[in-house]
């Protein structure tokens, strides 16, 4: 069992944690705070056992850097590093959504009620103790905020939910299994990255690569966009500001802008394998091609010049790269070549039209 550091320090209503992760900070009063720490902001009510936490902002991780030799060239925009991504997702506009993403627009830009009850209300009780009201009248303040948040939690779900329900027959539940099919593949590799950036590289000084590349590690997942109810979990892929869902009868783009969306016979898919010079840690699951050195030299070999020169292992990636004629781009990397390539079979069946239901 490890060893850990975790340390509180109170200064009347606030409230300083030190551990491991970094330094967090808390306001309000016991069964009832809003905080903020290297994880993410959070709001935290409850006594006797019952509790709601509500998580406020996620952390990213940082990207990190490689090379690699050929990937999709349409994505590779000059010698330095330039980002990959997508247009505005209002600018997505599919003709046959125009009523689906004026309701799920108008949703995702609705302002939620419970985190402003909330934050009121503490700040209403923390008041109350710096200023040594009487106990009854801090009680009184604590149970009307309960009472106010429950009913701005009720008006965010009556008015800020869109339901979408499918009901998926014949062609169409056979078309969106085998949409599936290689998302389950996919989240089973042992890493996948998203390709936030990408540029040439000088292959000298790059371990004969002849592209840079900046990614992210990513967790592909079947889930359902904010605010919105759905009988079915969707393949879904995290592009950073920019998120993917893969409905039944078309792609949904959630950015901070708003939602937009692509019909599946306008998504272009461009699957390849790509040998890619790892410095980071190796998948389990992925095949090693080669080795090459850190720096070298017009035939292949290392360059003497350079002391250290280490050895780096070639590994076989398999590349996805999403496009679409309204703006859309976004390159994703996983560990197994094999797995990328079943999207092939996939854009066949996406082009044909399916009768879902919705």
């Amino acid at each position: 069992m490890g060893f850990y550091l975790r340390k509180g320090f109170t200064f009347g209503p606030l409230r300083l944690n030190l551990s491991r992760s970094g330094l967090g900070a808390s306001v309000g009063v016991k069964g009832a705070r809003i905080g903020v720490g290297p994880r993410g902001s959070y709001i935290h009510m409850g006594r006797g056992g019952l509790y709601y936490r509500q998580t406020l902002s996620p952390v990213r991780r940082s990207p990190d850097r490689g090379s690699a030799v050929p990937v999709p060239q349409g994505m590779i925009p000059g010698d330095t590093l330039q980002e990959i991504s997508s247009k505005s997702a209002l600018e997505m506009a599919d003709s046959s959504a125009c009523d689906l993403l004026t309701e799920l627009n108008r949703v995702k830009n609705r302002t939620a009620r419970l985190p402003i009850a909330v934050a009121a209300g503490l700040i209403v009780i923390c008041w109350s103790g710096l200023v040594g009201a009487e106990s009854w009248l801090v009680a009184l303040e604590l149970l009307a905020t309960i009472i106010v948040a429950l009913y701005a939690r009720n008006s965010d779900v009556l008015n800020g939910t869109a339901i979408l329900n499918y009901s998926l027959e014949g062609e169409a539940a056979q078309a969106f299994e085998k949409l599936q099919a290689p998302f389950r593949q996919l989240a089973t590799c042992h890493m996948v990255w998203h390709v936030n950036a990408a540029g040439r590289a000088d292959a000298k000084r790059n371990a004969g690569a002849t592209t840079n590349l900046q990614r992210t590690e990513v967790q592909p997942s079947f889930s359902r966009p904010p605010r919105v109810q759905c009988n079915l979990e969707v393949p879904t892929l995290n592009c950073g500001r920019t998120i993917l869902y893969f409905f039944p009868d078309r792609l949904l783009v959630y950015d901070s802008a708003g939602v937009g969306a692509v019909a599946y016979s306008e998504l272009n898919i461009d699957v390849q394998e790509s040998r890619f010079v790892e410095h980071g840690r190796l998948p389990n699951d992925s095949r090693q091609v080669g080795t090459t050195w850190q720096y070298v030299n017009k035939k292949g070999g290392p360059d003497r010049r350079f002391n250290n020169n280490r050895q780096i292992p070639v590994m076989q990636y398999g590349v996805i790269a999403f496009s679409s004629n309204s703006g859309l781009q976004a390159m994703f990397m996983c560990s197994r070549p094999e797995t990328a390539n079943q999207f092939r079979e996939l854009l066949s069946g996406l082009q044909k039209p399916t009768a879902a239901g919705r």
